[in-house]
């Protein structure tokens, strides 16, 4: 016979065994200070921002901001990419000038990881062929093949961004990031200020040896780029009395992508070869101190002033207007249908 002493020991060494998890391997360490940040950072970082709002103010006769020290239109493209060869967190840039994306002067990869204590380090990529990537935004088989042979990296261009706020604010070391030949050899250095739907950046170059600015804002003040919304149009142009029925004579234009920033759709009248120009913008008016946000829409024929437009809230879905001979009908792309 067992003793009891002996097979209550059996016992509870059997229910402690049962009770315990069998741990095959250990768990990784969570202790990275800056793992939460690097993910709202990307995920903030992605989309399209225009700077729309900043231009039209700065032109606006009651602001007072000198001629030369007035920014120009910048549309930047910050587009996920699939590169593992670099990283878990890749994006294409591509930016243009003017509302006009012919005149890109910007394309880079940007790659984002942990600095741990220090931050998250945003690493730049610089094409070696850059006509060859053009629009990877929207046809992502341009960029698939990218190697780092096909790329080129300046030491002390990577930007640091640390949390302040409700925001990131990010930066070069200063005089870090240098380039160039003999008389020309200077350095560059960005500023960046990153939010849920706002991108500030002031990017400049000074000469090295005398820290004379080269290129940039006089006063280093920012681009101060909006996030835009995304919407898909469609246009109908009516031959007849569109509540009478469809009519032969009758134009569809479907599917057309705006944004908010100021962004433009283009068609052509078929029954009188007139062009009109459909823009979406996101106002914040200064000049307002009650309900100073709104967004409006509005239809040009040529360089004729509005024919109409028509206010919405912010945060509309569905916009648009009908005018029986012409309407439009546009919906944010990604919003739920009710």
């Amino acid at each position: 016979m067992v003793p009891v002493r002996q097979l209550a020991i059996a016992l509870i060494g059997a229910v402690a065994s049962a009770a315990s998890p069998v741990v095959t391997s250990a768990a990784p360490v969570q202790d990275d200070p800056s793992a939460r940040d690097l993910q709202r950072l990307v995920a903030w970082f992605e989309g399209d921002f225009d700077n729309q709002e900043q231009v039209w103010f700065e032109n606006e006769r009651r602001s007072r901001v000198a001629v030369g020290e007035r920014h120009e239109r910048v549309h930047a493209t910050h587009s996920r990419v699939n590169l593992p060869a670099f990283g878990q967190y890749v994006f294409y840039v591509e930016e243009y000038l003017d509302d006009d994306p012919a005149r890109i002067f910007r394309q880079r990869l940007v790659t984002f990881e942990s600095a741990r204590e220090a931050g998250v380090r945003m690493r730049l990529w610089f094409f070696r062929q850059p006509a060859n990537v053009v629009g990877a935004q929207k046809d992502a088989a341009k960029i698939s093949g990218i190697t780092r042979a096909d790329v080129s990296e300046i030491a002390g261009c990577d930007v640091l961004w640390v949390l302040e706020g409700d925001q990131y604010v990010g930066g070069m070391q200063p005089r870090a990031c240098v380039f160039g030949d003999k008389a020309e050899r200077r350095y560059s250095q960005h500023d960046l200020i990153l939010s849920a739907t706002k991108y500030w950046r002031v990017d400049r170059t000074f000469l090295l040896d005398s820290g004379r600015l080269y290129q940039g804002h006089p006063a280093g003040v920012p681009h101060k780029m909006v996030r835009t919304k995304k919407f898909s149009c469609d246009i109908n142009f009516y031959a007849g009395d569109y509540l009478q029925g469809p009519h032969p004579d009758d134009q569809a234009i479907l599917d057309q992508e705006i944004h908010s920033q100021g962004g433009t759709i283009k068609v052509t009248r078929a029954s009188d070869r007139k062009e009109y120009v459909f823009r979406l913008r996101d106002k914040e008016y200064p000049y307002f101190e009650e309900n100073p946000d709104f967004m409006f829409l509005s239809v040009r024929r040529g360089n004729e002033p509005f024919l109409a437009y028509s206010l919405h809230d912010p945060a509309a879905t569905l916009i648009g207007f009908n005018l029986g001979w012409l309407s439009v009908f546009c919906e944010r792309m990604g919003s739920p249908r009710s």
